[in-house]
């Protein structure tokens, strides 16, 4: 035979190539009825597109399948966009998918991308906008249609959760006809009235029941919000373009006012701990505050007195001594000035006037140093002989007291004394000695002489 021969593989590869490189079939758009899907562990799905006549396997990658919003099943009619090629093993005709949109809402999702993609080049959806959700609200808003489930569920959760909250429900449809506007009132409505957050919330439904939430004029609404938004529309699965500009996206109505409210239990345990452990801090602080006052008690000033006296007239003592070496060295700096000026006139006149000048501002500046030093030492030496003087027995002698020793013991009651012995008083200008020859005490319960 003089007809080539080619393997299954040679063919099945030229094939496959062929197909790829085919610039008319790498970007196609199919539609058709899904079957035989499988959605595998991997993320990948596999399934067949058919129509009246013929069927076509398909396989989309994890990567596309995670941002179709829904998972297809067998009877779905779709669009799908792909590009074809070839398996080698079984040497099927396959195509890979890109994009799977639902027929009948392809419009509505390209709407949808197309607004998505703006809103979020216009910053709405960074996170730098989000604003924090209030640890304890004291008002919140709530915003769904009192007809529904979602409504009793959020109800029901805030007062079994935070009761305290004052909470007021906007009544609004949440899908079909006047819904967009009815919920972009109530979001301007609540928003005026000073809420610490606001709930938007709704049970889960179809694309086409959750729609009004995609609309840009709902979505600016809640841009727009002054007060912290906390959505809850549809389920864990179900996301809206709210969620993405809410400062808060809870998965269901529920995990809305549970994100919007603490636990009171837990709220009532942690102020029973802090109460607790204040209580036994304020213990821990009065039983050291006591101990720092017997001690204070226990002070050896205020046990002796004369004892600081002592210590200030040693200060005082010091003081002298400082201002005596500094006496010196003003006489040491004097005949050092008179040295140099003594060898400044045997210099030359211009040396001599140079060094004249320096010698002079040195001295200027050396006196002025030395009064400043000798006039702060003074002013301590002043306080200091002020505040002796204050604290010293003979300041209390000049008032017309006087202390009674007995063989140089401080006599402080009648209940030292005996008739016969000897002592004697001391006065702010000298002292006398006596004899006892009576002891009276007297009517107040006090001893005196």
């Amino acid at each position: 035979m003089s007809q080539s021969i080619w393997t299954v593989t040679a063919l099945i590869r030229f094939v496959k190539k062929h197909l790829e490189t085919e610039s008319t079939i790498q970007s196609v758009a199919v539609q058709g009825e899904i079957s035989n899907f499988t959605a595998h562990r991997s993320g990948h799905w596999y399934f067949t597109l058919k129509d009246n006549q013929s069927r076509c396997s398909c396989v989309m990658f994890a990567t596309q399948a995670s941002k179709v919003s829904l998972l297809p099943k067998d009877g779905d009619q779709v669009i799908v966009v792909g590009s074809i090629s070839v398996f080698e093993a079984s040497g099927q005709m396959q195509l890979y998918i890109t994009r799977l949109i639902p027929q009948g809402l392809g419009a509505l999702y390209a709407k949808l991308e197309a607004l998505k993609k703006k809103l979020s080049q216009a910053g709405l959806f960074d996170d730098s906008r989000k604003k924090p959700i209030p640890a304890y609200p004291e008002s919140i808003g709530v915003i769904t249609s009192k007809n529904t489930a979602a409504y009793q569920d959020v109800m029901s959760t805030l007062k079994r959760r935070w009761p305290m909250a004052d909470v007021v429900c906007y009544h609004s449809a949440v899908q079909g006809e006047g819904s967009i506007e009815q919920l972009v009132d109530a979001l301007d409505l609540a928003d005026r009235k000073d809420h610490d957050v606001i709930l938007l919330v709704r049970g889960g439904g179809s694309i086409e029941d959750l729609w009004s939430f995609k609309e840009e004029s709902v979505v600016m609404a809640v841009a727009l919000c002054k007060t912290p938004v906390i959505s809850g529309v549809g389920h864990q699965s179900d996301v809206t373009l709210v969620d993405f500009v809410a400062d808060v996206r809870a998965p269901t109505p529920t995990g809305a006012a549970e994100m919007a409210t603490p636990d009171q239990n837990d709220v009532r345990l942690t102020i029973s701990k802090n109460l607790g452990s204040l209580i036994y801090k304020l213990n821990m602080k009065t039983s050291e505050k006591k101990r720092q006052l017997v001690q204070f008690k226990e002070h050896r000033y205020l046990k002796d007195p004369m004892r600081l006296l002592d210590e200030y007239q040693m200060s005082l003592s010091f003081i002298y001594q400082q201002l005596d070496k500094q006496q010196v060295k003003v006489i040491r700096y004097q005949r050092l000035v008179d040295d140099f000026r003594k060898q400044l006139i045997q210099k030359s006149n211009v040396k001599v006037f140079n060094h004249k000048t320096n010698v002079d501002k040195l001295q200027v500046s050396m006196k002025h140093q030395l009064m400043v030093h000798i006039v702060r030492n003074n002013d301590k030496i002043k306080l200091r002989r002020q505040l002796l003087e204050s604290l010293s027995p003979l300041a209390v002698l000049n008032r017309g007291y006087a202390i009674t020793y007995q063989q140089a013991k401080l006599i402080t009651s009648i209940r030292q004394l005996e008739i016969g012995k000897e002592l004697t008083i001391r006065y702010a200008d000298g002292s006398v000695d006596a004899k006892i020859i009576q002891i009276k005490e007297s009517n107040h319960g006090k001893n005196n002489l």
